[in-house]
């Protein structure tokens, strides 16, 4: 009789274990391809369509269901899930696919859910996500470095798919450097230890993204900066500093320049890079395009905030480039555009005042959970959960600013990290307050 009613438990943890081991695959082959990855499957069912449909059979069979939105970060997400539903099956005999292609920018946030149902289910996956990235960090700062450079000075030579002539590998400058960021904030956090090699092979991955994007710029030096502020005790710290010191001082004597785009690596470069998003240079190019951002973003706060979209938005499947007047095919990946290059603005042309005013609230909230989490951990002296709680925080802000700068959430290459992450956290701050609730009071 036991053996009966404990084999549907043991088969409904090993299709949830089996699933884990799939999305950490998924998540692997999206940081290392990028969109080259995107495109495995069939339209339209590709691989983060069959990760979510997948993810979703899985979820309903966990005991953790109820935890999804058992948190406010939770609850809004669902709301604005369904707010987004709203503003998207009315436009879809018009546009069929393309607007639940637009709409994946929060429909990815199913996900979230998928992890906080199976993670909040069975603690123990989280303490195996953790371990696996600790993996995947010295890996990636062992293959990234390489990678991304030969993408760069190759691209066309990569062979494409028959379908849609895109790479096999095709990587932004953005989505390389949230994990580089996502790397050095594991190791500065004190989770891995990384030898004096793969320090210098992460200074130089960094350095190639901040040469190339000012958005990649920002997604590494603001994430580290507040990671170190909340947890300034680093034993990494000096050597990664020593390095990146002694890297920048032979690159000015010696008048280093690395050609992998249509911006050198240089020290010139990067403080062009840094001056750029300041104020202005003397670069027509990145004021150019600067520019032209703030333009569309404006003339988006126009129709919305200031005109006639205010409560509905543009809804989602149109082209917002077309619609607006900004289309330009995107100087990264040779695509004409979709939407303007801010994930916030996205939401707000095209879900309304309203759909912009949760999503803010969600963002919000799960920081502000987050920032709970970690100022309770601290309080009670668990070390490792505080600096849990800052890795995922660091490491999703970094999405979050790349975002702003990049079309980013609006594609599973970054939109699905971006999720995990949120479910991961809110995960990870619910198994805490059980584990401190389940504590043994001390004797009085």
């Amino acid at each position: 009789m036991s053996a009966v009613l404990t084999t549907p438990k043991r088969s409904r943890t090993r299709a949830a274990d089996h699933y884990l081991t799939f999305l950490m695959v998924v998540l692997l082959g999206y940081s290392l391809a990028g969109r080259g990855f995107a495109y495995i499957g069939a339209p339209p069912l590709f691989i983060g369509e069959v990760l979510l449909l997948t993810g979703l059979l899985v979820m309903l069979r966990t005991g953790g269901v109820f935890a999804t939105v058992s948190s406010l970060p939770g609850t809004l997400l669902a709301i604005l899930i369904v707010w987004v539903l709203a503003r998207t099956l009315p436009y879809f005999g018009t546009y069929s696919f393309d607007a639940l292609r637009d709409s994946v920018i929060v429909m990815y946030g199913l996900l979230a859910f998928v992890v906080i149902a199976l993670l909040y289910d069975e603690p123990e996956r989280l303490r195996r996500l953790v371990l696996a990235y600790g993996g995947f960090a010295v890996f990636f700062v062992t293959v990234m470095p390489v990678v991304y450079p030969l993408f760069q000075l190759l691209n066309a030579q990569i062979p494409t798919w028959p379908r849609y002539g895109v790479p096999f590998v095709s990587l932004r400058p953005g989505e390389v450097g949230v994990h580089f960021a996502g790397v050095a904030l594991f190791v500065l956090l004190g989770f891995r230890r990384l030898n004096p090699l793969h320090l210098a092979m992460l200074v130089f991955g960094m350095a190639l993204v901040a040469a190339h994007s000012r958005g990649g710029m920002l997604a590494i030096v603001v994430p580290l900066a507040i990671a170190l502020a909340l947890v300034p005790r680093s034993r990494q710290l000096a050597p990664l500093l020593g390095i990146a010191g002694v890297t920048v001082i032979v690159a000015l004597v010696l008048n280093l320049e690395i050609e992998v785009s249509s911006r050198k690596l240089s020290v010139d470069q990067l403080v062009t890079n840094a001056m750029s998003i300041m104020g202005t240079t003397d670069t027509a190019t990145l004021d150019g395009t600067k520019q032209w951002r703030i333009m569309w973003w404006d003339k988006i706060i126009g129709y919305t905030v200031q005109g006639d979209h205010f409560w509905d938005g543009k809804g989602f499947g149109i082209n917002l480039a077309d619609d607006d007047g900004f289309q330009v095919v995107d100087a990264e990946d040779g695509q004409v555009l979709r939407s303007p290059h801010n994930a916030h603005m996205t939401i707000l042309a095209r879900a309304g005042v309203p759909g912009f005013a949760l999503w803010a609230a969600l963002l919000g909230s799960w920081s502000v959970f987050m920032m709970r989490a970690f100022l309770l951990a601290r309080r009670n002296g668990d070390r490792a959960w505080a600096r849990l709680f800052v890795f995922l925080f660091c490491y999703w802000l970094s999405i979050v600013i790349n975002a702003s700068f990049d079309v980013t959430l609006e594609g599973p290459m970054l939109g699905i990290w971006f999720w995990v992450l949120f479910g991961v956290g809110i995960a990870a701050g619910l198994i805490y307050r059980n584990e401190l609730e389940n504590r043994s009071p001390l004797p009085h």
